[in-house]
């Protein structure tokens, strides 16, 4: 009789314990992805003000990754742009940026922004989702 109450026991506390690790997991891949896409903004804006190559740099926002890229304007296939592609379970589900376009740049020297706002990432099965805000002078929060 106490072996088969351990075994219900130990029956609920695994079945418990499988249903919510996967969705903990997932959780940290999107904190994860977030925080690589955080870091690739601050580095676009450190690049602006210490305008190397004597450049602006700026990022670009795409549904599965966001891309660090130098210039003005994005250009698809740059040799020098750094990507970060989002994982399988992640993806960019709205973006609110002042001048309604995916990319945001850092001016030079200073680092402020015109197309300042929001960008949320989300889980694709929707369970959790995180923003960002691009402040108009370059301010990551």
């Amino acid at each position: 009789m106490e072996v088969v109450v351990v075994i219900s026991i130990l029956v609920v506390v695994l079945s418990i314990t499988f249903y919510f690790f996967p969705k903990l997991n997932k959780k940290e891949v999107l904190e994860k992805d977030v925080s690589s896409v955080v870091a690739l903004i601050r580095n676009a804006r450190v690049l602006s003000v210490a305008s190397k190559n004597t450049s602006p740099f700026g990022i670009h926002f795409e549904n599965n990754k966001v891309v660090l890229f130098e210039g003005s304007a994005y250009v698809a296939g740059n040799d020098n742009e750094k990507i970060v592609t989002l994982s399988k379970d992640v993806y960019m589900s709205n973006y609110l940026l002042n001048l309604g376009s995916p990319d945001v740049v850092f001016s030079r020297l200073i680092g402020h922004t015109s197309n300042y706002g929001t960008v949320t990432f989300s889980l694709k099965d929707d369970s959790a989702s995180t923003t960002i805000t691009i402040l108009g002078t370059g301010v990551i929060q």
